[in-house]
């Protein structure tokens, strides 16, 4: 968007809040602009002094990792491009799952500057623009208003002026806010210390699931690939009781922050957002419940206490672990008879239709049957899960690059969409089916963006069973390669890294004792792993956090981590 006035951007594309909508001189931007500053939520303006192609790129990167977006057009606004955009705007915002506030002026107020004598031979021109602005107002409010009552389940707010929008932008984005998290030391006895102190009883149990690190074998799950994680010996706990009445209390030791709401509100957003996860287990708790012949109407309410030492966001499956131990508490509550590979494939389905994130199993399997000191060989296809010891001398490093991203707000839908276009282009179920003479045979009939997904998933199938072999011999030279041309796959191919994964891969490979190093995780933030001989670790975790923090000003939170079980649940004897 241009303008001549001068405007105070952001230069960070990671804000909450966007405002998009009408540019000019209006100036319906500053009085929100500060009322997200006094409330700490920061929102990104996109009116710049000059338009050139560097503000572009920054406004589409804020427009996607926006959480809350608005969709001003004041009454000063004749186009009816302005107009069409609200309803682009719309259809983008949904599919990223973000919040969206509309307002549109029902008026156009032309401009009451004096018409110069040329400008008057137009009148009846301009005349004509008023009515189609007028009419085009009036069919986007109707349209909006349908939608919002059609769909309520959709979040989209229909503002009646500016000062409503403001509140409800506001209102929004503070509910959407991930509040500190603090690093839960001993989180097993943290979480039984807690419950123990809140509700003067002990629990029933305590379920657990550990968070995952993978190997190698990135954006290969969803298209029925071979992937190669290992659980670690970090994990989330819950203790866990039911209730007489129907009230989840849920106290998170990690967000330090207590929520009580009742199983009515299962689906409301405007709770926290670090609740949906647990949120979206429980909903589907009825369904289960009612697969084992018990009344799905009867479901009592819970205390739940969680914490954990998985970190969050860094691409360690923190929302997996989550789930998996979620379906483990309720599976010990409700009487659930299910086997590790449906707690796992429950998980996904909070992620598909709670969270709105069409993942892979990875995560959540892993999650659910890790074995220690192994990583896991698991075809995604048929879910079996073929053991693959660990070599001795060595150590997993994973370097936090301090960037967070809800996939979600990110390209990964996109990402599968155009997988699943490069299989229907090939003929073939699926990439898992693709060889790469048929992608080479296939290539020019596909855009060329289509290809290269397709590069990536190809080659790293055929990476994830090379590493494998060289697990098996002991040659960890070749892992470390193998990491390497996986990360180049990923930031050139897939185009899921960003600047930061790029330079952390890059010095830990620098350093003495690195076998390789390469992105961790879906994308646009999060970790790195490297494999690193037992001996080098702690030079080289000084050596690049040192580097990693001089050259981009954020710090660097390195873990190592070993290869530990999956999910479990402990009876502890409180009365259910």
């Amino acid at each position: 968007m241009h303008s001549d006035r001068k405007s105070v951007s952001m230069s960070e594309t990671d804000a909450i809040v966007f405002l998009m909508g009408t540019a000019g001189n209006s100036q319906w931007r500053e009085p929100i602009k500060a009322a997200c500053a006094a409330e700490g939520i920061s929102a990104f303006d996109p009116v710049v002094p000059n338009w050139d192609e560097a503000a572009s790129r920054r406004e589409a990167e804020a427009l996607q990792r926006a959480q809350v977006v608005l969709m001003a057009i004041t009454a000063e606004t004749a186009s009816l491009g302005a107009l069409a955009e609200s309803g682009w705007t719309a259809l983008s915002a949904l599919k990223r799952h973000q919040a969206l506030g509309l307002y549109v002026d029902p008026n156009y107020v032309a401009s009451a500057e004096p018409q110069a004598e040329a400008q008057q031979a137009n009148m009846r021109a301009t005349a004509v623009l008023e009515d189609a602005s007028q009419r085009a107002r009036k069919l986007v409010i109707q349209h909006a208003a349908r939608l919002v009552a059609q769909f309520p389940e959709l979040n989209i707010y229909l503002a009646k002026d500016l000062a409503d929008l403001q509140a409800w932008a506001v209102r929004t984005a503070k509910a959407r806010l991930s509040p500190s998290i603090r690093q839960v030391a001993q989180p097993q006895q943290a979480a039984l210390a807690a419950y123990r102190e809140r509700h003067q009883a002990p629990p029933l149990c305590l379920a657990y699931a550990p968070g995952r690190v993978n190997l190698i074998g990135e954006h290969t799950d969803y298209n029925d690939g071979f992937v190669l994680p290992a659980a670690i010996d970090k994990a989330i706990y819950i203790a866990a009781n039911l209730r007489e009445d129907d009230l989840i209390v849920l106290h998170s030791l990690d967000f330090d922050s207590e929520v009580t709401f009742p199983l009515a509100r299962l689906h409301d957003d405007s709770l926290p957002a670090w609740t949906r996860y647990i949120r979206g287990a429980i909903a589907l708790s009825s369904s289960i419940a009612l697969l084992h012949g018990q009344n799905p109407n009867r479901l009592r309410g819970m205390n739940l206490t969680i914490a954990g030492d998985v970190p969050l966001g860094a691409g360690f499956s923190s929302s997996a672990a989550i789930e998996v131990a979620m379906f483990e508490a309720l599976s010990a509550l409700l009487g659930l008879s299910l086997t590790q590979t449906q707690k796992a494939l429950l998980g996904q389905q909070v992620e598909h239709h709670f969270i709105g994130i069409r993942s892979g199993i990875m995560d959540q399997l892993i999650a659910a049957i890790g074995k220690a000191d192994h990583a896991l060989l698991i075809d995604c296809r048929s879910l079996e899960a073929t053991p693959v010891p660990l070599p001795k001398g060595v150590t997993i490093v994973t370097f936090d690059t301090g960037v967070r991203r809800e996939l979600v707000n990110s390209e990964y839908g996109l990402r599968r969409e155009q997988c699943e276009q490069a299989a229907r282009l090939m003929g073939v179920p699926s990439l898992r089916d693709a060889t790469p003479e048929l992608l080479a045979a296939k290539r020019a009939e596909m855009p060329e963006i289509v290809a290269r997904r397709a590069q990536h998933v190809l080659d790293e199938n055929a990476r994830t069973l090379a590493a494998v072999e060289a697990l098996r011999q002991g040659d960890l030279t070749k892992v470390g390669a193998l990491l390497n041309a996986s990360h180049a796959s990923l930031s050139q191919l897939y185009e899921v890294s960003i600047p930061e994964l790029d330079l952390m891969a890059e010095l830990a490979r620098q350093q003495a004792g690195v076998y390789g190093a390469r992105m961790m995780g879906g994308g646009f933030g999060g970790a790195v792993i490297a494999l690193v001989a037992d001996e080098a670790v702690p030079q080289v975790i000084e050596r690049v956090s040192a580097a990693y923090t001089a050259q981009t000003g954020r710090p660097c939170t390195p873990y190592t981590a070993k290869a530990g079980m999956g999910s479990g649940v402990i009876y502890l004897g409180g009365a259910g």
